[in-house]
This record gives structure tokens, C-alpha cells and sequence, in this order.
């Protein structure tokens, strides 16, 4: 790539939905890396989240990790969103402690965090992986996180009004 092309981010935002468009993910995910460390550039908010759903859509998260990372480098806000959907479907727990690791630039993750991804396991029945027990202590300690489960949250009905009333975003 030239560097002396004058590319700003509207324009990278249009060429990313270009890739898109022709459902290149991998090639638009690779163009938009090249234009961040070779120019410098910062894309567009919107041209994150379009590209962490699709690279979702296909299975790519360590890609979209990636992505993720980068927006919070920039200064934008995390968007979990799609993560917790992913997860909730087809991750592991071990990519759920990615996402976590990936939301924080901190030693750890906050606990809404943790119970956010928590919440994406319960709900798809997957109790087995939302571990309570491999939280660091002050996790294990944060009223938001013990309530998840405490004895009232063992059948599903307890469990669904403890979302619905106490859901938190990041």
C-alpha cells in the first residue's frame, strides 16, 4: 500500500463494505489491519462492529478479538454483543476468558463482565461452563456474581427474572 494515500475513515469505511459486500471477510479484515499499522489510520466505530459480526458470522474469533482490542486501544466504548452470542452458541470457556481478557486493560476483567458472560451460558442451558469457581476471589465476592448462584437461581424460572431485572451493560 502507498503511504502517501490520503485515506480518511469514511473512505475506509466504504471500502470495508466493499469487501463485505462481495463476502470477502478475511480479505477485509486483513485490508483494515494493513491501514491501521501502515498508515496509522482509525477507522470508524461502525466499521468495527460491521466487521466483528461478520468475521462472527464465520467463526472467526480470534480475529474479532482482535478487532475488539483495537477499538478499546482507540478509545471505544466495548461492544460485547455479538461476543455473548457467539459464545453462548459456539464457544468454549477458555474463549470466553479471551473475550473477558479482551474487555479489560486492566489485570482483570470487571465483575459485570464476568456476570455478562455468565448470563450468555445460563441462558443456553450450558451451567457446566459458567464455572463460578474459576472466578478470582474478588469476582466470586461481587454481590452481582454470588447472586447468579445462589440456591434461588437453581430453576429456570428463578434464574430468568434474576436476568431480565438485573441485567447491567458493560
Amino acid at each position: 500500500m502507498e503511504k502517501n494515500l490520503n485515506v480518511d475513515a469514511d473512505l475506509l469505511n466504504v471500502l470495508i463494505n466493499g469487501f463485505l459486500g462481495q463476502r470477502r471477510i478475511e480479505a477485509a479484515y486483513n485490508f483494515l489491519i494493513e491501514m491501521i499499522n501502515k498508515l496509522g489510520l482509525r477507522p470508524l466505530q461502525e466499521t468495527y462492529r460491521k466487521l466483528i459480526e461478520k468475521l462472527l458470522e464465520v467463526r472467526k474469533l480470534e480475529e474479532a478479538l482482535d478487532l475488539l482490542r483495537l477499538m478499546m486501544k482507540q478509545e471505544y466504548q466495548p461492544w460485547p454483543d455479538p461476543f455473548s452470542h457467539y459464545i453462548r452458541k459456539f464457544g468454549t470457556v477458555e474463549d470466553a476468558t479471551e473475550f473477558l481478557k479482551a474487555l479489560t486493560l486492566k489485570e482483570y476483567p470487571s465483575p459485570s463482565a464476568y456476570a455478562y458472560v455468565f448470563r450468555s451460558f445460563l441462558r443456553e442451558g450450558r451451567h457446566s461452563e459458567a464455572n463460578y469457581n474459576k472466578c478470582p476471589h474478588h469476582i466470586r465476592q461481587d454481590y452481582e456474581i454470588w447472586g447468579l448462584f445462589s440456591s434461588k437461581c437453581k430453576n429456570a424460572a428463578s434464574f430468568d427474572s434474576l436476568t431480565m431485572s438485573g441485567e447491567r451493560s458493560l
